[in-house]
């Protein structure tokens, strides 16, 4: 669910002509680490992905999910 600021954001960027943005949660342990985002969904996971991998040394308690 979007909050009101990202509301915002999402109506100035098609007021814009820009894409919406498609944003992920990445989680350890039920943690929020980061929300990521991307011009696809797929690319969003995959920087999510790649965060996880840099900074958590293996995949266990690690979740990627829509934000």
């Amino acid at each position: 669910m979007l909050r009101p600021i990202e509301r915002g954001i999402e109506a100035y960027r098609q007021l814009q002509g820009l894409p919406p943005l498609y944003h992920v949660r990445l989680k350890h342990q039920g943690r929020t680490l980061a929300v990521l985002s991307g011009k696809s969904e797929i690319e969003a996971y995959r920087r999510a992905e790649r965060l996880a991998d840099e900074l958590l040394s293996g995949r266990e308690g690690v979740r990627i999910e829509p934000a």
